[in-house]
């Protein structure tokens, strides 16, 4: 069991030399740990058109990037295409939506189709808390726009 600790002690040292971990990745990450809500839950990244892209090279720069956040009762899809985010909720329903950032928030607010948009994002790490009419608050995981 002490080979294991002392084995994975000098693997962080040699990664730590190799590819540290940059400044501003650790402080977003930090970030993003303190400004995590606890009483939400967590809907998690099902899909990323930035991966998909990265795996098969098809789509041009500048291309909108396609996400979809899911829990067991709430998916919300986005769309982000520069400092503009359009996103839906299924099931489709009016209910305050707050686009969080490392500066602040935004309230928005999707119409009874589940639809709603929000104007200039600030870049870095951003995530949507969701309050739908029934049941608690749902948070999206952090995103980098």
């Amino acid at each position: 069991m002490d080979d294991d600790f002392a084995l994975e002690n000098e693997l962080r040292a040699i990664a730590s030399v190799l590819d540290p971990v940059p400044p501003e990745l650790l402080e977003d990450a930090m970030l993003a740990f303190t400004l995590r809500t606890l009483d939400a839950e967590l809907a998690l990244l099902a899909f990323d058109s930035w991966d998909e892209q990265a795996a098969t090279r098809v789509r041009g720069p500048g291309a909108p990037r396609l996400l979809t956040f899911r829990t067991a009762r709430v998916e919300v899809e986005l769309e982000v295409a520069g400092r503009r985010l359009m996103g839906r909720l299924t099931p489709a329903v009016a209910t305050d939506i707050r686009v969080q950032g490392r500066d602040g928030e935004q309230r928005v607010r999707s119409d009874g189709l589940g639809r709603f948009s929000a104007d200039a994002l600030t870049p870095g790490p951003l995530r949507l808390r969701v309050v739908p009419p029934s049941g608690g608050p749902v948070v999206t995981s952090w995103i980098r726009v």
